[in-house]
Protein backbone atom coordinates (compact mmCIF):
# COMPACT_ATOMS: atom_id res chain seq x y z
CA UNK A 1 0.00 0.00 0.00
CA UNK A 2 1.33 3.40 -0.98
CA UNK A 3 1.14 5.51 2.22
CA UNK A 4 0.75 8.70 0.20
CA UNK A 5 -2.29 7.42 -1.68
CA UNK A 6 -5.22 7.74 0.73
CA UNK A 7 -7.53 5.93 -1.71
CA UNK A 8 -5.97 2.63 -0.65
CA UNK A 9 -7.61 2.76 2.77
CA UNK A 10 -10.31 0.13 2.84
CA UNK A 11 -13.07 2.62 3.59
CA UNK A 12 -14.89 3.39 0.39
CA UNK A 13 -18.53 4.21 1.16
CA UNK A 14 -19.60 3.44 -2.40
CA UNK A 15 -18.18 -0.08 -2.12
CA UNK A 16 -20.26 -0.82 0.98
CA UNK A 17 -23.32 0.74 -0.62
CA UNK A 18 -22.87 -1.45 -3.69
CA UNK A 19 -22.46 -4.59 -1.56
CA UNK A 20 -25.70 -3.93 0.31
CA UNK A 21 -27.51 -3.08 -2.93
CA UNK A 22 -26.27 -6.29 -4.58
CA UNK A 23 -27.40 -8.34 -1.60
CA UNK A 24 -30.82 -6.72 -1.78
CA UNK A 25 -31.10 -7.35 -5.53
CA UNK A 26 -30.07 -10.96 -5.13
CA UNK A 27 -32.96 -11.50 -2.74
CA UNK A 28 -35.47 -9.92 -5.12
CA UNK A 29 -35.96 -6.69 -3.18
CA UNK A 30 -37.44 -8.41 -0.11
CA UNK A 31 -35.93 -8.11 3.32
CA UNK A 32 -32.53 -9.71 3.25
CA UNK A 33 -30.61 -11.80 5.74
CA UNK A 34 -33.56 -13.72 7.11
CA UNK A 35 -31.35 -16.83 7.14
CA UNK A 36 -28.63 -15.16 9.29
CA UNK A 37 -26.33 -14.53 6.35
CA UNK A 38 -22.78 -13.85 7.46
CA UNK A 39 -22.28 -11.72 4.34
CA UNK A 40 -24.89 -9.23 5.54
CA UNK A 41 -23.47 -9.25 9.06
CA UNK A 42 -20.04 -8.45 7.60
CA UNK A 43 -21.47 -5.58 5.54
CA UNK A 44 -23.20 -4.20 8.65
CA UNK A 45 -19.99 -4.46 10.67
CA UNK A 46 -18.08 -2.71 7.88
CA UNK A 47 -20.68 0.06 7.83
CA UNK A 48 -20.33 0.53 11.60
CA UNK A 49 -16.55 0.64 11.23
CA UNK A 50 -16.88 3.23 8.46
CA UNK A 51 -19.16 5.36 10.63
CA UNK A 52 -16.68 5.22 13.53
CA UNK A 53 -13.84 6.13 11.15
CA UNK A 54 -15.61 9.27 9.98
CA UNK A 55 -16.60 10.10 13.55
CA UNK A 56 -12.95 9.93 14.65
CA UNK A 57 -11.83 11.88 11.59
CA UNK A 58 -14.28 14.71 12.21
CA UNK A 59 -13.50 14.80 15.94
CA UNK A 60 -9.78 15.05 15.19
CA UNK A 61 -10.46 17.93 12.76
CA UNK A 62 -11.90 20.01 15.61
CA UNK A 63 -8.60 20.00 17.54
CA UNK A 64 -6.78 23.28 16.82
CA UNK A 65 -3.22 23.04 15.50
CA UNK A 66 -0.65 25.27 17.15
CA UNK A 67 1.98 25.14 14.44
CA UNK A 68 4.81 24.22 16.81
CA UNK A 69 4.45 20.45 16.90
CA UNK A 70 2.49 19.71 13.76
CA UNK A 71 3.91 16.93 11.64
CA UNK A 72 2.53 18.17 8.35
CA UNK A 73 1.41 15.71 5.69
CA UNK A 74 3.11 12.74 7.36
CA UNK A 75 1.14 13.35 10.55
CA UNK A 76 -2.11 13.51 8.56
CA UNK A 77 -1.31 10.19 6.89
CA UNK A 78 -0.38 8.57 10.20
CA UNK A 79 -3.49 9.80 12.03
CA UNK A 80 -5.70 8.70 9.14
CA UNK A 81 -4.18 5.22 9.27
CA UNK A 82 -4.50 5.23 13.07
CA UNK A 83 -8.17 6.23 12.85
CA UNK A 84 -8.81 3.47 10.30
CA UNK A 85 -7.24 0.84 12.56
CA UNK A 86 -8.97 2.16 15.68
CA UNK A 87 -12.34 2.13 13.98
CA UNK A 88 -11.90 -1.48 12.87
CA UNK A 89 -10.82 -2.52 16.37
CA UNK A 90 -13.67 -0.64 18.06
CA UNK A 91 -16.27 -2.09 15.72
CA UNK A 92 -14.88 -5.62 16.10
CA UNK A 93 -14.63 -5.57 19.88
CA UNK A 94 -17.74 -3.85 21.12
CA UNK A 95 -18.91 -1.30 18.61
CA UNK A 96 -21.47 1.40 19.21
CA UNK A 97 -24.53 -0.70 18.42
CA UNK A 98 -24.98 0.39 14.83
CA UNK A 99 -24.24 -3.00 13.19
CA UNK A 100 -26.93 -4.92 15.13
CA UNK A 101 -29.50 -2.23 14.38
CA UNK A 102 -28.67 -2.29 10.65
CA UNK A 103 -28.80 -6.07 10.60
CA UNK A 104 -32.17 -6.09 12.34
CA UNK A 105 -33.59 -3.63 9.80
CA UNK A 106 -32.18 -5.55 6.86
CA UNK A 107 -33.42 -8.88 8.19
CA UNK A 108 -36.91 -7.57 8.85
CA UNK A 109 -36.68 -7.87 12.64
CA UNK A 110 -36.54 -11.68 12.67
CA UNK A 111 -33.33 -11.72 14.71
CA UNK A 112 -33.84 -12.38 18.45
CA UNK A 113 -32.71 -9.60 20.74
CA UNK A 114 -30.28 -10.51 23.52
Amino acid sequence: MDPLNMQNISYQPMELEKRIENLSRREGGKKIASDGSSEVKKACADMESLFIFYLLKEMRATVPKTGYLDGGKSEEIYTSMLDARLSKELAAERGIGLAPMLYEKLSGGTEKKR
